[in-house]
């Protein structure tokens, strides 16, 4: 097993905070199991080395709940979509006072309105690619409106992360807003999965 991998094991289980029983629980595996890995004597399969790649995984079932109840209390502008095609699925209040249109929308696809710096993600066929493989954990945005909604022209400037996670096989994004400065310049910042590694 490479240096790399012992490694992105006991970093998965320290930014998740799970001791190694609960870790091992959560995979399915022994607890000892779990400590071969982050000795290096062991490795996991290429199924388990997926669940822990995607940042955003959980037991089946428990994510996307827990992220309807997390995102229904956010104080900030808040959206999850799937991302093929952005279906919508919830969205926090304070996004829906910044476009009050949007409760029309839960349920729908926003790629038919979409606009601005969102219509240049989606065109941005290496970036889509990247996303869908995994290689991008999520994107850092500076955007006036990329909706094409009656409130479209009352739309300030907004920095948004845009998180992209699967669950059971479904990628979503995960978008939460707040106002930007004035000169800010619009645009995005793809951040890679290697990035993010790094950084922890």
């Amino acid at each position: 097993m490479s240096e790399d991998w012992r490694t992105f094991v006991r970093r998965y289980r320290l930014r998740h905070g799970l001791s190694q029983v609960h870790m091992a629980e959560l995979l399915g595996v022994a607890q000892r199991t779990v400590s071969r890995w982050e000795r290096g004597d062991d490795k996991p399969s290429v199924a388990q080395q997926k669940r822990l790649r995607d940042l955003g995984w959980e037991p089946e079932g428990s994510l996307v709940r827990s992220l309807y109840a997390s995102i229904t209390h956010c104080p900030a502008a808040r959206a999850l979509t799937r991302t093929s095609n952005l279906e919508l699925h919830r969205l926090s209040g304070p996004a829906l006072v910044k476009r009050p249109s949007m409760a029309n929308w839960v349920g729908h696809k926003l790629a038919p309105i979409a606009c601005g710096v969102l219509a240049d993600i989606m065109e941005d066929r290496p970036l889509q690619q990247a996303i869908a493989k995994g290689e991008i954990q999520s994107l850092v945005t500076t955007t006036r409106s990329v909706l094409k909604t009656e409130e479209h022209d009352q739309i300030g400037l907004y920095s948004t992360t845009i998180t992209y996670f699967f669950h059971e096989g479904t990628l979503y994004s995960d978008a939460i807003g707040v106002p930007a400065p004035l000169d800010a310049v619009p645009g995005y910042r793809a951040v890679a999965m290697d990035e993010v590694i790094r950084d922890v």
